[in-house]
């Protein structure tokens, strides 16, 4: 049975008004949907921002390991409105976020790309794929309309979407590839020299995570956790858990910087951090974390008896950042002697009313 929103019956619409969310971004991948089972998405949207980027690749990523939506996914982006409108900050979170992502083997692939040449481009499509054993790909939904890829686009906004051509949309993207640049590109500043002066900001939201800081600050929380990075008894960080998780004292093969944030019995506050709705749900809902200095992220809390704190876009960022803080090299053992140097062994969250948190260390 489908569950929310049948394709066919979309294309005889042709024309959506809310609830965009599910048939735009998900259901083409769905592995119930015998017209469906699409492997790939390109997006050209106007704007986006790391938000809506980095929700969609966790749901996209959960949909595959719950074999909800087929696999591999891979999902790349055009950003048309970068030449007078990316700022420095917006572009470096972009950039961190598609490194984050990519280094996850359980997340999508994903790319994104930046109109450098030519015209701007204000269009928004998005086409899905799905592979075919004599060409790569064949282009099978196509939509477009006014709905940017953001948050404030899918949730706040009055939005229309259309049913369109699927193989026009394709030519469309390709046509556009040429005057595109890759974000990671070393070029990208040269290609786009206004997003060094950092004061551009799209229309769509400016996705600074450091406003985004500075206004949650002002505001009084509704609460507040210190979490220690140590273990349970204070002896140390841990070889192969906590901070030093992806440093393993057998030598197994992993990124050095996998972290999480032990949540021991002695700092842990019932309902401070949302809890599985029933207990057999196989995640923690997630929470949204804003860091003065390293952007914002996901993070749910994990293991038996939730006993870890994660991030979830890529299990590498908790580690990345502590280490950047402390000035330890990317991939260090991080020792209670370098936190006690650096002045902390514990990190400090800060829950507002809307459910976001600041953390700190």
């Amino acid at each position: 049975m489908i569950d929310t929103f049948d394709i066919m019956e979309i294309n005889k619409r042709g024309f959506l008004t809310e609830a965009f969310e599910e048939p735009v971004l998900y259901a083409p991948a769905r592995t119930d949907l015998i017209a469906g089972q699409c492997t790939k998405l390109e997006i050209i949207t106007a704007f986006t921002d790391c938000e809506r980027i980095s929700t969609h690749m966790i749901g996209l990523s959960e949909g595959m390991s719950n074999n909800r939506f087929v696999k591999p996914l891979s999902v790349e982006i055009i950003l048309g409105m970068t030449k007078s409108s990316l700022s420095k900050k917006k572009h470096e979170d972009i950039c961190r976020l598609v490194q984050q992502i990519n280094e996850n083997s359980m997340m999508p692939n994903l790319s994104c790309r930046y109109i450098c040449s030519g015209c701007e481009v204000h269009s928004k499509i998005y086409l899905w794929s799905r592979p075919d054993e004599h060409i790569d790909y064949v282009p099978s939904f196509a939509y477009c309309g006014s709905l940017n890829y953001t948050m404030n686009a899918f949730f706040k906004r009055r939005e229309s979407v259309c049913v369109c051509d699927p193989a026009n949309a394709l030519f469309y993207y390709r046509e556009l590839l040429k005057d595109t640049i890759d974000c990671l590109s070393p070029e990208v500043p040269n290609q786009l020299k206004n997003i060094t002066n950092g004061m551009n900001e799209d229309i769509e939201g400016p996705d600074n995570s450091e406003q985004e800081y500075l206004k949650y600050d002002a505001m009084m929380p509704t609460d507040k956790l210190e979490v220690s990075l140590l273990k349970s008894d204070g002896s140390g960080t841990g070889y192969g858990s906590g901070v030093n998780w992806g440093i393993r004292p057998n030598g197994t093969a992993r990124n050095l910087n996998q972290a999480y944030i032990p949540y021991n019995k002695l700092d842990k506050k019932e309902g401070f951090f949302p809890d599985r709705i029933n207990p057999d749900d196989e995640n923690c809902p997630m929470f949204r974390v804003i860091t003065k200095d390293y952007g914002a992220f996901h993070m749910r809390m994990a293991q038996a008896g939730n006993k870890g704190l994660h991030s979830v876009e890529s299990n590498a960022i908790i580690g990345e950042w502590i280490r950047k803080k402390i000035g330890v090299p990317s991939g260090g053992f991080v020792t209670k002697q370098m936190l006690e140097h650096y002045g902390k062994t514990y990190v400090t969250f800060r829950k507002y009313q809307d459910g976001v948190y600041i953390l700190d260390f």
